[in-house]
């Protein structure tokens, strides 16, 4: 991460010495040597520094501990509100939590424009534009911050950074000049600030330990410019007269609104990789997308994010915060071409393409990107919505962006780790209004929702991770208002519940220990796949085949293993609508068992048999296994080639839960569950295990070792849960 070109900006959390954290930081770099943080929550601008842009550390590759501002800090400003309608900054918000009130003001993105950030927001009805800059003066450093700003019936005011030291006070021009210097005097330091394009009746103010400046209510849209200084090196006479000099030869501000139209293309680069096509001797290929992990900007490829933009073309999102473009997917073999879409994104883990809009999911907001040039570069990063909470612990990501048949989307925040809960959205799946209006809590008592799949009929089916209060991985079916296990995380329930909603199936650890996002198969082309849910694997690097049924409104059922194996460790999987082919994507980062930082893999039906069982349904005397190919009657038939294990877990506040027996409940162990006998189906699919009277239980294991009709070895374990037996 500290060796990448992260682009113009970065977005993250960020701490530096002797400040207090901005959760939703935009740090923005100005030129090679120096930088601002700008609070997209606040509206303020936070520090500004040179030596150095942000310092990431090594632990989980970059993911644990937030950046840290790295260089020496010029000044700052206080954990409070940028700007101010009433001359208070006071901070508004009940929580001291979240974005202002859209009353007191709203970030509503930023734009691109070569190596120039332009940030967007509103103050009560006011529109602002700004534009971080640097001045070098000699050799002392000003930071400029251009303000664009529109009409307003309101009197504005803005901090601009705090003044250390007792009997602070202002010596110059300090009203009534549209251009000119002005000293900052405490105890502590002297400092100089510039400025030009001031309205008649600003005025300058110490309010709170801060400079601040008093903008007048304005009738016509107004163009203005501040340098800020620290402690001059040279002599204050000095200082001033270049200050001055300066000042003059300095041209008219700048209509910032001419760098929102779309800038030079900054990563006009594409590189080119080849499609390593699969073996084609199974039913299912796997086509290697090889991406580019050796480019010019040493971009760190780990991807989480991933939707189509039309037949031959997706985007790519990578939690190191880039967005990339990768064309010539309808070469099966042939050659592939990245383009870097955006950048500086906080670790996207979500992408969304809905009627030709991008949004992806950051753990600061959702932001609608926007190609304003046609140059296969994101020039607009529009923030769609950013209500929902950050916390500083690193397990709390923001996972999967899906959207139902209203166009709601859906989205969930990861608990922490430890279960020290820091914000009331931590471990809640979010409904987000199609307008990007409206976000609120759907479901809660989540840990690590690390995958989501909203079906045809709209049912939301989620993956959760093994931790406190979780006994073990599962597959979940949510529904709104529902309580999902982990107690810390029952927002929506002030009295916690006696108990959670039952998932469709837990998964022992062992088995996977991180699943991602499942994917409904929904193409003809997919033979006896078409309709069927397939479950992907971060700590696997696998593909599952995952069995639902419903009994009398309970859902439940099971997962298998398919035979093939990724590179990487797979969080995300879409079905190209275009040509009904299967794409995920993944990475490895920690408790995986891929070892390629990122992957890209196209997933192919051959028509080949498959060999595997494809669903589950359970009977009052036994389990009825439905097989993708047939099967070898007198194998099939044989008792002996078949064993079934049952045990149990506790919902218990430790990380994850023993084993326990189903007979003897205080013991930690597995029961036996005999096989009476075995028949098979005149077509050969269908297979019935007669087993005693059955019973709800958390897990059990169905293991066979036989053959198929064509002589096939098939040895599978089928990882089954049962909520509801049906009664005789």
């Amino acid at each position: 991460m500290n060796e990448m070109d992260h682009g113009a900006f970065v977005s993250w959390t960020i701490r530096g010495e002797g400040q207090p954290v901005t959760y939703k930081g935009i740090a923005v770099r100005l030129g090679a040597v120096a930088a601002i943080c700008f609070d997209s929550e606040l509206l303020r601008v936070s520090a500004a520094w040179s030596g150095g842009f942000l310092k990431w550390y090594p632990e989980r590759d970059g993911l644990e501990r937030n950046p840290t501002i790295q260089g020496r800090i010029h000044f700052r400003n206080a954990a409070a509100p940028g700007w101010s309608t009433s001359g208070s900054f006071a901070d508004p918000r009940s929580e001291s939590q979240g974005p202002l009130p859209e009353s007191a003001g709203r970030y509503r993105g930023l734009f691109v424009h070569g190596e120039s950030v332009v940030l967007a927001y509103t103050v009560g009805g006011c529109e602002v534009l700004e534009s971080p800059g640097l001045a070098e003066i000699g050799a002392e450093r000003f930071f400029v911050r251009a303000l664009n700003l529109g009409k307003t019936p309101e009197r504005l005011t803005v901090r601009l950074l705090a003044v250390p030291g007792r009997a602070a006070r202002l010596q110059g021009n300090r009203s009534g000049l549209a251009q000119g210097v002005l000293q900052v005097k405490s105890e502590e330091e002297t400092r100089f600030i510039g400025f030009k394009g001031l309205p008649p009746g600003a005025e300058w103010k110490i309010l709170e330990g801060h400079l601040c400046l008093s903008l007048p209510p304005l009738t016509e849209p107004a163009r203005l410019q501040i340098f800020l200084g620290d402690e001059p090196g040279i002599q204050v006479r000095e200082m001033e007269t270049r200050l001055r000099a300066h000042l003059q030869r300095e041209a008219e501000p700048k209509d910032l609104a001419a760098l929102c139209r779309g800038g030079p293309a900054r990563w006009g680069e594409l590189i080119a990789t080849q499609a390593r096509p699969g073996r084609e001797d199974y039913g299912l290929a796997v086509d290697t997308l090889t991406v580019p992990r050796q480019n010019p900007w040493k971009s760190w490829l780990r991807f989480g994010g991933l939707d189509f933009l039309s037949p031959d073309r997706a985007l790519l999102g990578s939690v190191s915060g880039d967005v990339w473009l990768v064309s010539g997917l309808e070469n099966a073999s042939g050659e592939l071409r990245w383009k870097r879409f955006a950048t500086g994104l906080y670790q996207p883990l979500g992408v969304k393409i809905v009627k030709g809009q991008i949004f992806v999911l950051g753990r600061d907001q959702v932001t609608r990107l926007h190609d304003l040039n046609g140059d296969d570069e994101a020039d607009h990063y529009e923030n769609f919505n950013n209500e929902a909470l950050v916390g500083e612990n690193f397990h709390s990501f923001m996972l999967n962006l899906e959207t139902d048949s209203r166009g709601n989307f859906y989205f969930a925040q990861g608990a922490p780790w430890p279960p020290e809960i820091q914000t009331r959205h931590q471990g809640l799946l979010f409904q987000l209004s199609p307008d990007g209006r409206s976000l609120r809590p759907f479901a809660d008592g989540l840990r690590g929702p690390n995958g989501l799949v909203i079906g045809p009929d709209d049912r939301m089916i989620y993956t959760d991770n093994e931790g406190h209060w979780l006994p073990t991985c599962s597959v979940q079916w949510v529904r709104e208002g529902g309580f999902h296990g982990m107690k810390p995380t029952a927002h929506l329930h002030p009295d916690i519940p006696p108990d959670f909603e039952k998932p469709i199936c837990w998964i022992p650890h062992d088995i996977d220990n991180s699943p991602g996002s499942p994917v409904w198969i929904q193409s003809p082309r997919w033979g006896p796949l078409d309709g069927r849910l397939l479950l992907t694997s971060y700590g696997k690097a696998n593909l599952s085949i995952l069995s639902v049924e419903n009994v009398g409104g309970v859902l439940q059922g099971g997962t298998v293993r398919l035979p093939m194996r990724f590179a990487s460790g797979l969080i995300r999987a879409r079905m190209n609508p275009h040509d009904q082919h299967l794409y995920v994507c993944g990475m490895s980062v920690w408790q995986t068992a891929g070892v390629e930082p990122g992957g890209f893999y196209r997933v192919r039906y051959t028509g080949r048999p498959l060999h595997t069982l494809l669903e589950s349904r359970v009977r009052p005397n036994g389990i009825e296994l439905l097989f993708s190919d047939p099967l070898d009657p007198k194998e099939a038939g044989d008792p002996q080639n078949y064993s079934i294990e049952q045990w149990n877990y506790r919902w218990i506040a430790r990380y994850g839960s023993p084993h326990y027996s189903v007979k003897n409940p205080d013991v930690e162990g597995h029961d036996a569950v005999p096989v009476e006998a075995a028949r098979l189906s005149g077509d050969g699919r269908a297979l019935f295990l007669q087993t005693p009277a059955l019973q709800p239980v958390m897990q059990m294991k169905i293991a066979w070792n036989i053959r198929a009709a064509d002589g096939t070895p098939i040895r599978q374990e089928f990882y089954q849960t049962i909520n509801a037996a049906p009664k005789p």
